[in-house]
C-alpha cells in the first residue's frame, strides 16, 4: 500500500471518528464524546501532514489485528470443523458410505474405467466448454 494511500485511509478514519463524537455528544453528551472528539481534532492534522509519528501506533495497530485474526480464525475454523465435518463424518460411517474409496479390496487391479457418454462424438470437439 502506497504512503497516500496510507495518509488517505487514517485522514478518513479520524473524519469518521469525529462524526462519530459528535453524535454521541449529540445523543449521551458525556466525557467520552468530548474526549473522541479532542482525539479526532488533534490528530487529524498530525496525520495529515507528519504521519512519521503515528508509525508506531500503526505498528501496534497491525500486531494486535494480526493477533486478533489469527484467533478469529482458530475459533471459525474450528466451529465449522466440529458443527459441520465431523457430523457428516459420523453420519457417513453409519451409513457405510466410503466416497474415496479407501477400503482395500482384493481385486488384482484398483483401476476404474472411465467413461463418457458421446466420447467419441465429433461434435464433442468442437464444443469444448
Amino acid at each position: 500500500m502506497a504512503n497516500k494511500e496510507k495518509r488517505d485511509i487514517r485522514i478518513v478514519f479520524l473524519i469518521f471518528s469525529a462524526i462519530f463524537g459528535v453524535l454521541a455528544w449529540r445523543h449521551y453528551p458525556s466525557i467520552e464524546s468530548y474526549v473522541l472528539i479532542g482525539l479526532a481534532l488533534v490528530l487529524l492534522p498530525i496525520v495529515a501532514f507528519v504521519p512519521i509519528i503515528l508509525r508506531p501506533v500503526f505498528k501496534l495497530w497491525l500486531k494486535i489485528a494480526h493477533a486478533v485474526g489469527w484467533f478469529n480464525t482458530q475459533i471459525l475454523l474450528s466451529i465449522v470443523f466440529i458443527l459441520i465435518f465431523i457430523p457428516i463424518g459420523l453420519i457417513m460411517r453409519l451409513l457405510g458410505k466410503d466416497p474415496m474409496k479407501r477400503k482395500m479390496q482384493s481385486e488384482g487391479t484398483y483401476w476404474e474405467p472411465y467413461e463418457i457418454a458421446g466420447l467419441k462424438d465429433k461434435k464433442r470437439y468442437e464444443r469444448q466448454f
